[in-house]
């Protein structure tokens, strides 16, 4: 375990790609965005006419118009995208506004300055046109690259807005005449340089877009990533992963607990992985093994298993596949009427707590309130293996996922092993007893939950065996902020006299990247507090106490072939991203000083 494992390969690279998109429409409201973009364009006009020398009546009036064209500038942005791309809101384009028309009034700015120092409104005027130019250039570098298939399609569009802001002033002083442009070199410099810019920005984009690997290109893949990221439209996205992931086996394990009052309760350890982000592929698929599993008498409690996003669904027809799967495709492999009290162990950070139902032993590790888990999957075979040996019939191995922080060392994941393997030595031959079990599932109260909970809801098992009477609770959530588990235990102590054996969740990417929050998702806790889960969960237990009955379990493993995207795939995205980054920066460098050299160029010569 010294060498870096594929499920730390997986994690990086979805770490990367993450990191890569995260921010990218991180916008503010609606009305905040259009009072900066009016602040940005007013300026523009104050600065540009009254360096014209304009009356203080004339500029009110540009004033108003300008606003009015631009709120109409924003419409037809909106109107001509939005019917062929989900991400072309009216907010994000908005936005645009603010970047491209700063550009503009900086260049004003500068034209304003110069023409105050030389006395000669040729200067501004004509870095009011260079301005636009640039405006229009890195309207076209945007919309180029986000909404149309061949980035030069761009160019109409992006240069609207700047040409219906530049025509009050350009019909004005006749700027749109021969005769203005035969007064002065000056205007034909700066239609020149922002013709050079124009074509400086469409170069960048193909040398960008030449990149490849596989069937990608950046800025198809760039499209189909904030489709499905801002726009929750996986189709693109979803083809592309489907064309390239390859079919394997997945095994995923199930323990079945029944009362004698005709209620269960499915645990179910899946062989896939939640990810890589909410629409693609599994990145719901606790809630989706949820819908398809639910009866009127059967509940699912999907856990986490010792998985990577290696093993991530590409698409929903391959979640289809695996769901099918896992419902009619499973050998049941011990049944029975007894099982063991819990057994918890300690090494180092990590906490085993394992019980053993006939030959079927189920084992949850955590290393709250310390770190994360996401333990290898290196460690769930070594548990599996140790635990064939002492003749389990079948082995679910839960990787709790219940508290943020660090990714498990070397050391935490040989402390972790120990911990397994002495607590599996204690249930090999552990007394086991007849038990009861009740069940319940916060769909049962019909109150709603905070949004660090996914649409599979919190389920509760209550236990009484030897008695000992204890709670497993199963979250549909991805992680729970540091010390959540502790204080959530604590508190439901105090509501019921009661204790809380375990909290697992269930890693669910339903939640990633719906937050402004630096880690990119909602952990619980991050919007439900540990009082009020408290009280939820403590109301699923008195429903489970009036249900408890005689308990019976019978244990499975669902097998089946599907496609998963695989590390590589992974690993060829994030270095795909990495590559056009490193392109994109150098070609950034490069058409900076394009438009400092013209800049200059314009206001000096």
């Amino acid at each position: 375990m010294g060498q870096q494992s594929a499920q730390e390969q997986a994690k990086d690279s979805t770490s990367n790609i993450h990191r890569r998109y995260r921010n990218l429409f991180r916008l503010p409201a609606r009305n905040r965005t259009l009072a900066y973009a009016s602040i940005i364009v007013l300026l523009l006009a104050l600065v540009s006419r009254e360096g014209l020398g304009y009356s203080p009546a004339q500029v009110g009036l540009f004033v108003i118009v300008t606003e009015f064209v631009l709120l109409l500038s924003v419409e037809i942005d909106t109107w001509l995208l939005k019917r062929h791309n989900k991400v072309a809101s009216y907010r994000r384009l908005a936005s645009l506004t603010i970047i491209s028309d700063s550009i503009w009034l900086i260049l004003a700015a500068i034209g304003f300055a110069v023409a105050l120092l030389t006395h000669d409104t040729t200067r501004l005027i004509s870095l009011v046109i260079l301005g636009g130019f640039f405006a229009a250039c890195f309207r076209a570098l945007i919309l180029g690259s986000l909404f149309y298939e061949k980035p030069w399609r761009g160019i109409p569009l992006a240069f609207v807005q700047p040409f219906l802001l530049f025509l009050p002033v350009g019909f004005e002083f006749r700027i749109l005449t021969v005769d203005f442009f035969t007064h002065s070199l000056d205007p034909i410099i700066s239609i020149l340089g922002g013709i050079v810019a124009l074509t400086g920005i469409e170069v960048y984009m193909s040398s960008i877009n030449k990149i490849r690997i596989r069937i990608y290109r950046p800025l198809e893949l760039l499209q189909a990533f904030l489709n499905a990221w801002a726009a929750e439209d996986s189709t693109n996205l979803e083809r592309f992963l489907d064309a390239t992931s390859r079919e394997v086996l997945i095994e995923s394990r199930m323990l079945q607990l029944s009362s004698s009052q005709n209620k269960n309760a499915v645990i179910v350890v899946p062989g896939v992985h939640p990810g890589p982000f909410y629409p693609i592929g599994s990145s719901n698929i606790p809630a989706d093994i949820y819908a398809r599993l639910k009866s009127s008498q059967s509940i699912p409690m999907i856990v986490h298993s010792m998985s990577d996003h290696g093993l991530n669904l590409p698409s929903k027809s391959q979640v289809e596949r695996y769901v099918s799967n896992l419902k009619n495709q499973s050998e049941t492999l011990d049944s029975g009427v007894k099982m063991t009290t819990p057994v918890v162990t300690q090494v180092g950070r990590a906490t085993v707590t394992g019980m053993v139902f006939g030959r079927t032993l189920f084992v949850a590790i955590t290393q709250a309130p310390y770190g994360m888990e996401d333990f290898p999957v290196e460690v769930r075979k070594e548990i599996e293996d140790y635990s064939e040996k002492k003749n389990f019939k079948n082995v679910l191995v839960v990787d709790t996922h219940n508290s943020e922080g660090e990714k498990p060392s070397e050391k935490e994941c040989s402390d972790a092993l120990e911990a397994a393997r002495i607590a599996i030595d204690q249930l090999s031959s552990a007394q086991q007893f007849d038990f009861q079990v009740g069940i319940a599932h916060s769909s049962e109260l019909g109150e709603s939950l905070g949004a660090d909970v996914g649409p599979a809801g919190i389920g509760l098992i209550l236990f009484e065996v030897n008695g000992q009477r204890f709670s497993l609770v199963i979250v549909d959530s991805n992680n729970s902020v540091i010390g959540y588990r502790e204080k959530l235990f604590s508190e439901f102590e105090k509501r019921t006299q009661a204790r809380i054996l375990e909290l697992c969740t269930s890693d669910t990417h339903v939640t990633a990247a719906k937050t402004s929050d630096a880690k990119g998702y909602l952990a619980l806790g991050d919007a439900t507090s540990y009082d009020k889960l408290g009280e939820e969960i403590a109301g699923l237990y008195w429903k489970a106490v009036n249900g408890i009955g005689n308990g019976s379990f019978s244990s499975s493993i669902a097998r089946g072939r599907v496609k998963t995207i695989g590390s590589d795939v992974l690993d060829d995205f994030s270095g795909l991203l990495d590559s056009a980054s490193s392109e994109a920066k150098e070609g950034a460098r490069i058409l900076g000083a394009i438009v400092l050299a013209i800049t200059i160029a314009v206001a000096l010569i």
